[in-house]
């Protein structure tokens, strides 16, 4: 070891001491470099936090501009640029666009505003400004930042309409009505004429009656989704229409209700809505309909499928007189009644088959009675919407196709008079029979028909009153019965051998001619309480909605 080196504890120090070995003010050091990294985060955060609520004033003033333009769309523009003035202030870049939103789940959100002026819903105002920067400049070199701002405002929903295919008569016969009805429940029913005219006359409105059945179902109000796929006891559904009908036409209800339980409908298939309206239900469903289309809508939804015996008064000219009634569903779950802002869904009166068969009180010629089978059927009617505008004034258009009605003179198998999944093809009557040795038999069609959807237009005033407009099919000029006895074919037979005795023929017009119009009015009575006509459809608008004059601007996405 040389002379000027030493050990301490072990330690070679071979090195000279300084300011490396020297460890005090570390802490300083670091606390002045922490200190500047906190000065520098606390000023962006200044920065941040005076963008955001920059960015948040400007929203704010793009929703108010965006409402006020919607509120006065004939003078959007103008009254969206003063709101933004007010509360956004001078030096703001404005642009404002009128357009069509959409309120579709199936579009994204941001494709359901289309700028435009034709039937324009709705606003939206874009706003820029620059946001100052206190402490940005330090960092990003500049002292403000562009920040721009939507908004959209529209009128909720697209117009709807409230449209209802089929009618029934202003005044009914009790006795063939409680026969209709008693078959439809499946238990008896006893109301008199006076009972349905007042169901008849009694107004509902169909968004009351939806909330308080939602109400009595335990759903949430407004829930209409939820409720249109909610099974329900016709009877229960009567109750609560009985509790909104009142005065007479309630008595009638209870009575109806107490027959109706045990029958069940999906409120779906009395109501219809087109995919995804469900948000515009509340208005479209705000408008009245009649007591008794409301309740017979309900039992032929829920009670279809049955085939009634009915029995009628004696006729002039008819010694016998049985008919059979069978109402099939309606097609695709058609409902009765439907709001929509486009054509689905379409609605579609029931399928229904009519057998009748009739005994002349005289005999022809002296020999026998002759013996009339009548078969009619009808297919479903058709009403779609084809349109609805707004301005000048509210006009609806329907598309309304009546279902091919087919009528025949001839003989089926009643056993199968109620399968609607099986074509019925009536074979030629049997007329009259002496001994098996003169006999008559005869055959004759009669149809109506239409290809195509034949459009009707209601105006303003029309929707108002809910008129009830009838479209016609080509084919039927006369009643259905004197237009099948204008057509009968008649064969005779004597001995099996096919021979044209021409005067027992003439005799057997002489005899059935009167009772053409006798018939008929048994007959459309009948279909009519079902709300059907031969060849015919009718079809009423019970309310359009127009959102763009009469609803409230909210702020959309």
């Amino acid at each position: 070891m040389r002379p000027h080196e030493k050990r301490v504890r072990g330690v070679r120090r071979d090195r000279p001491e300084g300011l490396i070995r020297d460890l005090r003010g570390g802490i300083a050091v670091m606390a002045a470099m922490a200190g500047g990294l906190f000065c520098a985060m606390a000023a962006v955060t200044v920065d941040l936090g005076s963008l955001a609520l920059h960015a948040r004033q400007l929203q704010g003033a793009a929703d108010l501009a965006a409402l006020s333009g919607a509120r006065d769309m004939d003078h959007a523009e103008a009254a969206a640029r003063a709101t933004a003035l007010a509360n956004a202030g001078t030096g703001v870049a404005t642009v404002v666009l009128k357009g069509r939103y959409v309120s579709d789940k199936a579009v994204a959100p941001a494709r359901r505003f289309t700028a435009g002026t034709a039937e324009a819903n709705a606003v939206r105002v874009s706003l820029t400004n620059r946001a100052p920067l206190y402490f940005g400049g330090w960092i990003l070199g500049k002292d403000s930042v562009e920040i721009t701002r939507s908004g959209t405002a529209a009128t909720p929903g697209e117009p709807r309409a409230l449209f209802s295919i089929g009618s029934r008569l202003a005044s009914l016969n009790g006795g063939l009505a409680n026969q209709l009805v008693s078959g439809l429940t499946g238990n008896s029913v006893s109301l008199t004429a006076m009972d349905y005219n007042a169901l008849a006359g009694a107004k509902v409105n169909l968004l009351t009656f939806s909330d308080a059945l939602s109400t009595d179902l335990g759903l949430q109000v407004g829930g209409y989704d939820a409720l249109l796929k909610h099974d329900v006891d016709a009877g229960r559904a009567l109750k609560v229409l009985e509790t909104l009908a009142g005065g007479q036409s309630a008595s009638a209800l209870s009575r109806l209700g107490n027959a109706a339980t045990g029958t069940k409908l999906k409120v779906g298939d009395l109501i219809g809505a087109e995919v995804d309206a469900t948000d515009g239900l509340a208005q479209g469903l705000d408008a009245k309909v009649s007591t008794l289309d409301l309740a017979m809508a309900m039992l032929e939804i829920g009670g279809g499928e049955r085939q009634i015996a009915l029995t009628t008064a004696a006729q002039t000219g008819i010694a016998e007189l049985k008919i059979n009634l069978a109402i099939g569903e309606r097609p695709n779950q058609s409902p009765w009644i439907t709001v929509t802002s486009k054509g689905e869904p379409i609605v579609r009166t029931a399928q229904t088959r009519l057998y009748v068969r009739a005994r002349t009180s005289q005999k022809l010629s002296g020999l026998a009675q002759v013996d009339l089978p009548i078969l009619i059927q009808l297919a479903s009617s058709e009403a779609r919407l084809d349109a609805i505008a707004c301005k000048p004034s509210r006009t609806v258009t329907l598309g309304v196709r009546p279902g091919l009605a087919r009528a025949d003179i001839g003989v089926i198998d009643e056993t199968k008079l109620d399968d609607f999944k099986q074509a019925l093809t009536p074979a030629p009557a049997t007329l009259m029979s002496v001994a098996g040795l003169v006999s008559l038999t005869g055959r004759a069609t009669v149809e109506a028909a239409d290809q195509g959807f034949k459009p009707v237009a209601f105006t303003d005033p029309e929707i108002t009153a809910q008129t009830m407009k009838t479209v016609h099919a080509t084919g039927l000029v006369n009643g259905i019965v004197v237009s099948l006895l204008q057509k009968l074919d008649v064969t005779v037979n004597i001995v099996g051998l096919p021979l044209g005795l021409g005067g027992l023929v003439s005799a057997l017009g002489t005899l059935l001619a009167p009772l053409g119009p006798v018939l008929d009015a048994v007959i459309n009575p009948i279909l009519e309480t079902l709300g059907l006509r031969f060849g015919e459809a009718d079809v009423t608008v019970l309310g359009a909605v127009c959102p763009e004059g009469a609803g409230r601007p909210v702020l959309v996405g």
